[in-house]
């Protein structure tokens, strides 16, 4: 896959503050840290998704549930736009997907429910958005 990255705006990052020895990568995890240690960030949003079909246009973790959330490496993830791409069956994990991922302080958060994109209902929630200073 053909990766579009571009550099940061901020100073090179610092690779010992995204890697942590106890937690494990998601599918996918290691491309973005190796983006990252290389001082360089995706150009579009990164897609966290639970299934392996979805976001394959973009720079893509997947949490395939082998693993707690709670236990996997998202530090990668810090000052990037992150797009949770999830379905109802997610529920479960969903709160600590959020969690996890806002405590690594991502420039943007959104959900995207793919299981009420069928009923015409809202699919896409907000959780965290970058503001201009």
């Amino acid at each position: 896959m053909l990766m579009h990255i571009n550099k940061p705006f901020t100073k090179p990052v610092n690779a010992v503050r995204l890697y942590s020895d106890h937690k494990k990568f998601p599918a996918f995890g290691k491309q973005i840290y190796g983006i990252r240690c290389a001082g360089l960030i995706p150009a579009k949003r990164v897609i966290v998704t639970t299934s392996w079909n979805i976001g394959r246009a973009f720079q893509r973790i997947v949490i395939t549930g082998d693993i707690p959330v709670v236990d996997l490496q998202f530090n990668y993830l810090a000052g990037l736009h992150v797009q949770i791409v999830h379905f109802d069956r997610d529920a479960s994990i969903l709160p600590n997907l959020i969690t996890e991922i806002l405590k690594i302080q991502p420039a943007s958060l959104i959900t995207f429910n793919m299981s009420t994109v069928e009923f015409g209902e809202p699919a896409f929630k907000v959780i965290v958005m970058e503001t201009c200073a």
